[in-house]
């Protein structure tokens, strides 16, 4: 029990600890940032966090970040817009616990860019990147296990309440994960709001091949994403095997080294044995020959 209530306290120091305030040393704090701030670089910079950030923060304004110890702030949030330019640059470079560093995947240029995205959404700044309404949109969507296809039909909902197929528009199918969606893919909707994707060959499940397929719109929708449970279109995945069958007594080359040492220092230790007590036998014989 001791050592149960033990590892709770751990838990909760760790947490605890991550969740404390993330100082910014005060030389970097008032760095001025050298990329303009303008819409192209605005743009820029969402490319950026979308490739980035969206998976563990989320949509911006959507409060839909990953439920981590401490939870990654919405950008638009309160928490987030407190960083001054500065901070929020350094936070992004050197990263701390649950967020990673971007110095050496992301080059200075383009985590400026990213400051700037985030600054879009900043009180004090008129905002240079306005993007329109979400729409709300309806996804459906089923798995064809037989020809490995994910088959999709969206619709939109047009100004007087009425869903119309949504034509010419990216569908994202990814697989779900313990961390997350990991992306598969994208395919775009034709004019009846339809579309297949095939499912790469590549794709790797679990032990059974199964795989949780999911089917989501990007930003500009309100939809709630489909998740198609257990779906055979996925490779095995390969269990480890730890202990091989194997061979000793023969020259199988796959023969498990610490079972041959042991083995070799048996009989080796059994003859040793057997030549000291030969050697007495015959020192004794000696001694009465004396």
């Amino acid at each position: 029990m001791k050592i149960k209530y033990l590892l709770v306290a751990l838990i909760f120091l760790a947490q605890h600890g991550m969740a404390q305030e993330w100082l910014v040393p005060e030389d970097q704090k008032n760095l001025i940032n050298p990329s303009e701030y303008n819409l192209e670089n605005v743009k820029k910079g969402k490319d950026l966090y979308l490739l980035n950030c969206k998976s563990c923060h989320g949509d911006a304004g959507k409060n839909n970040g990953l439920p981590l110890v401490p939870p990654p702030p919405d950008v638009t949030s309160d928490i987030m817009q407190a960083n001054t330019p500065g901070e929020l640059y350094y936070k992004i470079t050197k990263g701390r616990g649950g967020m990673p560093q971007f110095e050496t995947t992301i080059s200075e240029d383009d985590r400026w860019r990213l400051v700037n995205y985030i600054m879009n959404y900043n009180p004090a700044n008129e905002p240079v990147l306005v993007e329109a309404p979400p729409k709300n949109a309806k996804i459906l969507a089923s798995v064809n296990e037989t020809e490995n296809k994910v088959e999709v039909f969206a619709e939109v909902e047009d100004a007087n309440g009425k869903y119309l197929a949504l034509a010419e528009t990216p569908i994202s199918i990814g697989a779900k994960k313990a961390f997350g969606t990991q992306p598969i893919g994208e395919v775009l909707t034709n004019k009846e709001g339809r579309a297949e994707y095939q499912i790469p060959e590549t794709l790797i499940g679990d032990e059974q091949g199964m795989v949780n397929i999911v089917v989501e719109l990007g930003e500009g929708f309100i939809t709630d994403q489909v998740v198609l449970d257990a779906a055979q279109v996925g490779q095995q995945k390969p269990t480890p095997v730890l202990i091989q069958k194997e061979v000793l007594w023969s020259t199988n080359e796959n023969v498990q080294t610490w079972l041959l040492l042991s083995y070799l220092a048996a009989v080796g230790g059994a003859w040793g044995a057997i030549a000291y007590v030969v050697f007495q036998i015959l020192k004794i014989k000696r001694a009465g020959k004396e």
